[in-house]
């Protein structure tokens, strides 16, 4: 497969996407201690603060095929991203109603992005998913590792009247406004458009190959987000300082740039990507055990973490495009996946902010976050088998 001018523009368009769907999200986290002073939140309430944009991701994603359907794949990314610029600046503001309200908007505008990015990819290079998979989340990961690591340096900053951590946020306003003139600037043909119809959620449910797909990427979305929600408060715990917990937390996003690049020549060369999956998914677990054993070293473990956590993530996502048999399975699986996958995930925040509460100690929630990634491991392995969907007609 030749790579032309219109191939390099869908990859131009994809991985600025790309850089959109995890930073404005990740980067809460480093601020939640600032965020939760100057509002007067408890744990809990940030926990489900937290797992709102996982919520919007469960709740939206299925209304994402019914937006892909009705507009295209053009108009339907500017969406996504105009969503999540709005929720940027609502999240800016500074009181407590807009924080949750543009958290809402962002979640519902990655949502919206998370199902269309395997789509476009389907759609652009059918017979390069698995790499393709891999330039996208290495561009993931460098979005959420620029914003994630400049919040606490901006936050120390007052332009007035917005103060440091609403100054910080508003930073995540720069790549989606990128994103958003590429992508207004770009045409969508009518054949393109075509390609959306025929495949519903409801025809994927008796799919064993569909659930196994969906509680693997579901049960890594679980670990990443219960683990990166409240990494900067657990090293806080610890006794770093904030500027500390910060710096490692953005080492957790830096960490997730690499297994982009890293998995390139593995996925275009194995015929099975069941032992790769299995050897990261199990490294995951590996690091939040360390994390628990070992504080002493959270900057090892959590490298370690970052990097075979968005392993399984990455060789996940390629099961979208690799288990379907055209891009409406495709679009509908990924809606699937990103539903019922992050309804799991949704639960993992204010789950391991509960029992951090009870206990007064993270280590029953780190081995919450160790359980599932058993259980991610388990579906991953099922999930790598070559078996494509078989729907009913």
């Amino acid at each position: 497969m030749s790579l032309t001018r219109n191939h390099y523009l869908a990859l131009g368009g994809i991985l600025l996407l790309a850089a959109n769907l995890r930073g404005p999200f990740t980067s809460l986290a480093p601020l939640l201690d600032q965020i939760m002073e100057e509002l007067h939140l408890s744990s809990t309430i940030l926990g489900m603060l937290s797992s709102l944009p996982l919520l919007s991701f469960a709740l939206i994603s299925p209304l994402a095929l019914t937006v892909l359907t009705r507009f295209g794949l053009k108009k339907s990314v500017c969406l996504a991203l105009f969503s999540i610029f709005f929720g940027v600046c609502l999240r800016s503001f500074g009181s407590v109603a807009t924080l949750y309200l543009g958290t809402v908007f962002i979640g519902a505008g990655i949502a919206i992005g998370n199902v269309l990015l395997p789509v476009a990819v389907k759609m652009n290079f059918p017979t390069r998913i698995a790499v393709m998979t891999s330039l996208y989340t290495f561009t993931m990961g460098i979005g959420s590792t620029l914003s994630s690591a400049s919040m606490v340096p901006l936050s120390h900053l007052t332009v007035s009247p917005l103060t440091g951590w609403q100054f910080a946020l508003l930073f995540n306003l720069l790549f989606v406004t990128l994103a958003l003139v590429f992508w207004f600037r770009t045409k969508e043909t009518k054949g393109q458009n075509s390609q959306h119809r025929g495949v519903s959620i409801k025809q994927l449910l008796s799919s064993g190959i569909a659930w196994q797909v969906t509680l693997a990427l579901g049960l890594n979305s679980f670990t990443f987000y219960s683990f990166a929600s409240w990494l900067p408060k657990i090293l806080l715990d610890q006794g770093m300082t904030e500027v500390e917990a910060g710096y490692i937390y953005g080492l957790l996003q830096f960490a997730t740039i690499w297994p982009g690049l890293v998995l390139i020549p593995f996925l275009s060369r194995l015929k099975s990507t069941k032992v790769l999956f299995l050897f990261t998914a199990i490294g995951t677990v590996a690091a939040t055990f360390g994390l628990i054993w070992l504080p002493s070293i959270a900057i090892f473990w959590t490298l370690m973490f970052g990097f075979c956590n968005c392993s399984t993530f990455v060789i996940g996502l390629s099961f979208v495009g690799l288990r379907s048999n055209n891009a409406s399975q495709a679009a509908a699986l990924s809606a699937m996946s990103q539903s019922f996958g992050y309804g799991i995930a949704t639960m993992g925040p204010p789950l391991l902010g509960y029992l951090h509460q009870v206990t007064g100690n993270w280590n029953a929630s780190l081995m919450v976050i160790a359980i599932a990634g058993g259980f991610c491991a388990l579906f991953g392995a099922l999930s790598a088998r070559d078996v494509k969907m078989s729907l009913p007609s």
